[in-house]
């Protein structure tokens, strides 16, 4: 079992007034840096493709929309915001609010440009990695970081419910996220963590995130920046979502009804655990959670039809060709034939 030692470190009153100077500066040099990578990173776009340190306007969105298709959605709106910011910084308002306005074609109403496919996740992170990566991040001052992969890891919480978790004796309250319409995928649960040390960790954890004042964008772009640091030969790092699939692959391994999974992952319907996980990836995984008494499954939602990786569910009929079934019915072994006779020597 790891855990992080907060209680030497400063957090906000809930009035938000006792922010430490440690936390105030880190805050401000985040702000620095990140103004920093946005300007470094439109000076290189001016001169890859605008062939200038100082383009106009026009160039810029010009550029920017030739070359939509080259980014992933995320990465193309990450760097209209690199520069707008830029420009701003420059003191060109007028070119700042022409680039903000300007919408991506590859996602825009009717488009049919290719959109460049999302990167393959991790979808499983062995216990030993969890361990590395929460002490890595705590010995370097991540605190945040390693206390959203900790509530990660154990209750398999979105980024947006860390802040909303109480824990009350050995139950733990989420309010769940995804609940906006339409979507309308978010649940609340109520979770029983019978381990002690779990337990404890797990209410510091949440006792510190609920305050805490960084995005949830902020903690995740360092997780990902730390996990190259520790790990850097590997293509691939596990994000804090990596942690929720893991999860699922554990509660599908525990042989729990499917309307226990879906309340403890936080789904309205039991559809949706079907995209987290696989039985194989949580074989021998311990599991510390587990609904609360009195839990009330049968608001579950069951689905309008079978879930596309559902259980026994035929997905197709596989027709043989007549030639080659002629074929087949040729090399079938007759009854007198004696037995073997087909068997390659």
């Amino acid at each position: 079992m790891v855990s992080v030692k907060t209680e030497q470190l400063h957090r906000p009153s809930r009035s938000g007034l006792a922010l430490s100077s440690k936390t105030t500066r880190r805050d401000d040099d985040h702000e620095a840096n990140t103004l920093q990578k946005y300007q470094t990173r439109a000076r290189n776009f001016y001169q890859e493709h605008c062939k200038s340190e100082a383009p106009d306007s026009a160039q810029i969105c010009a550029a920017l929309l030739a070359r939509a298709n080259e980014y992933r959605p995320n990465s193309f709106g990450t760097l209209k915001s690199a520069l707008v910011h830029d420009q701003r910084a420059r003191g060109n308002h007028q070119a700042a609010n022409a680039i903000k306005q300007l919408i991506n074609p590859v996602t825009a109403t009717g488009s049919t440009l290719f959109k460049k496919p999302k990167p393959q996740q991790v979808r499983s992170v062995s216990e030993d990695d969890y361990i590395a990566l929460v002490r890595y991040l705590s010995g370097h001052g991540f605190i945040d970081e390693a206390l959203s992969v900790v509530l990660a890891f154990h209750l398999g919480v979105r980024p947006c419910e860390m802040r909303t978790i109480t824990v009350t004796g050995n139950s733990v309250h989420i309010i769940g996220g995804k609940k906006s319409a339409p979507l309308d995928r978010g649940a609340d649960r109520t979770l029983v963590i019978d381990d002690p040390a779990v337990l404890m960790a797990v209410a510091d954890a949440a006792r510190w995130m609920r305050y805490c004042p960084r995005t949830n964008t902020a903690i995740r772009d360092r997780l990902r920046k730390e996990c190259r640091a520790l790990w850097p030969r590997r293509k691939q790092h596990p994000t804090l979502k990596s942690f929720r699939h893991q999860l699922g692959s554990n509660l599908k391994a525990s042989g729990e009804s499917d309307e226990a999974l879906a309340y403890m992952m936080g789904h309205q319907s039991i559809a949706s655990i079907s995209v987290y996980g696989n039985r194989r990836s949580g074989a021998g995984q311990k599991l510390y959670i587990r609904p609360a008494d009195g839990a009330d499954l049968s608001r579950v939602r069951q689905p309008k039809l079978p879930a596309i990786f559902g259980r026994e569910r035929v997905v197709g009929r596989i027709e043989v060709p007549s030639h080659l079934a002629t074929r087949l019915r040729a090399a079938q072994p007759a009854e007198s034939d004696p037995p073997g006779a087909f068997m390659p020597k």
